[in-house]
């Protein structure tokens, strides 16, 4: 009886102890932060963002001037733009200059 009470006691210490080591080898592998992986995370976004980069590109080369609400037009998507990619990428904790960098 004494013997079944040291195994089971010796069972429970080496499954405790397994568990302790997985849940801290668990806990090490957290992801890493890229900016490719904010972007595959939020597609949407960045399809967002490309569509205002083409929506500007096609603004700033129109002939016409669209009633006088080109330039603020333009103006607005370039403002869109840079909020998206704040949001896109805040927990990169990049500042302003970093985010207009990214392409």
């Amino acid at each position: 009886m004494n013997i079944s009470k040291k195994f089971l006691a010796t069972c429970a210490a080496s499954a405790i102890a397994a568990l302790a080591v997985g849940v801290q080898q668990t806990s090490k592998a957290a992801p890493q932060l890229t900016i490719q992986s904010e972007e595959a995370a939020h597609p949407k976004l960045v399809r967002t963002i490309h569509e205002l980069e083409e929506a500007i590109h096609e603004l700033q080369s129109a002939p016409d001037d669209f009633g006088g609400n080109k330039a603020a037009a333009i103006n607005d998507c370039v403002k869109a733009k840079h909020s998206l990619r704040r949001a896109l990428y805040y927990r990169l904790h990049m500042d302003d200059a970093a985010i207009d960098r990214v392409q």
